[in-house]
């Protein structure tokens, strides 16, 4: 299983993921260390605030100009449709009479025709803590002929949830539709990793930063990044 993150800097991690708003810090990273497979986001942050409804204008220029920039220097580089979360603030991207699903469908069909030398990771959204609403993204899918177009979906609808079950559940709904494609995961658990061994291709996490234990805190220093760093991956491969 692949596992994407920016691990300390002393330690040479071969998958990680860049955030598309603020790329320096992967970028650095790539350039010192040639990691094998790259994921650029899609810049989803944004929407935590929810006054924002839309991507800024040209975002999808940033997104290319990443790609490209990245590939001088990694060979599978992957990148993310911009895509419409519901977990942030529900409800909040449902505007003009199309929800999260619908708009993020619409923005897959735009860009992989616009940009068929990209390498597109594709999303599949979902409502808040509603497992079973990624099959509206897959049935679309299906129907427009991405799912025989493409390899690489990215269940991305689960980076906010903190219920083992919805996460637990949404993944398997996915894998049981598309069972020969590869998954990735956003932003999910540790206890959910541990549970969904064999269906997720890969996932990505900031969570082996926070402490493990109550009581414990987050980690301060290299040094205490290496140590949470080499522990979360050691829970990961069942040590």
């Amino acid at each position: 299983m692949r596992f994407y993150t920016l691990p300390p800097k002393e330690i040479k991690w071969p998958y990680i993921l860049i955030n598309a708003n603020n790329p320096n810090k992967g970028i650095n990273y790539i350039l010192a260390h040639k990691p094998k497979s790259v994921i650029i986001d899609s810049g989803v942050e944004i929407f935590r605030n929810s006054h924002i409804k839309d991507y800024p204008p040209n975002h999808i220029y940033r997104l290319i100009y990443l790609f490209k920039l990245v590939r001088k220097y990694v060979n599978e580089v992957w990148v993310t449709v911009p895509d419409y979360p519901d977990d942030y603030h529900p409800k909040a991207l449902w505007i003009n009479g199309k929800d999260n699903i619908q708009r993020t469908v619409e923005n897959v069909i735009k860009y992989v025709d616009e940009y068929p030398e990209v390498s597109w990771l594709i999303p599949i959204q979902g409502h808040n803590e509603d497992p079973l609403s990624v099959m509206k993204s897959i049935s679309a899918y299906e129907e427009l002929g991405i799912l025989d177009r493409f390899e690489y979906f990215a269940i991305a609808n689960l980076c906010v949830s903190k219920k083992l079950s919805t996460i637990v559940k949404t993944v398997n709904a996915v894998y049981l539709q598309i069972p020969n494609k590869k998954l990735h995961a956003f932003g999910i658990s540790l206890s959910a990793v541990k549970r969904l061994r064999g269906k997720l291709f890969s996932f990505d996490s900031m969570a082996w930063t926070f402490p493990r234990k109550s009581g414990g805190h987050s980690c301060k220093n290299e040094e205490e990044r290496k140590v949470y760093f080499y522990a979360y991956v050691s829970r990961i491969n069942g040590g």
